[in-house]
C-alpha cells in the first residue's frame, strides 16, 4: 500500500468521525472541524508524544519514529510541561 493510500484511508475516517460528530451534536462543530484537521502525520506526533511521556525509553521513540537524532525525539516530551502546567494550577490559584 502506498503512504497516499494509508493517507487517503486516515483522512477519510477522520472526514466520517468529524460527519457523525456534528450529526451527533451540531454544537460540537469546533470539534468536528479539528477532527477533520487530522493527519496521519498528527497521528504519528500523538503517537511519539504517548510513548516518550509514558517512560520508554527515547532511544526506541527514536528508532519508531525514524530519527536520526535523539535531540528530534526530545521534541516529544511534554510530560514535564504538562507536570508544571498541572502544579502551578494546583498551588497558584486566585481565590476570586
Amino acid at each position: 500500500m502506498t503512504r497516499a493510500a494509508v493517507h487517503l484511508i486516515i483522512k477519510n475516517v477522520f472526514k466520517g468521525t468529524a460527519e457523525q460528530i456534528r450529526t451527533r451534536d451540531p454544537a460540537q462543530e469546533m470539534r468536528a472541524q479539528q477532527i477533520e484537521r487530522a493527519s496521519a502525520h498528527w497521528l504519528r506526533h500523538t503517537a511519539g508524544s504517548h510513548m516518550a511521556n509514558n517512560q520508554i525509553d527515547l532511544r526506541h521513540v527514536r528508532d519508531n519514529l525514524g530519527h536520526e537524532s535523539l535531540n528530534t525525539t526530545n521534541r516529544y516530551l511534554h510530560s514535564t510541561d504538562d507536570a508544571r502546567h498541572q502544579d502551578t494550577e494546583r498551588h497558584h490559584k486566585i481565590g476570586w
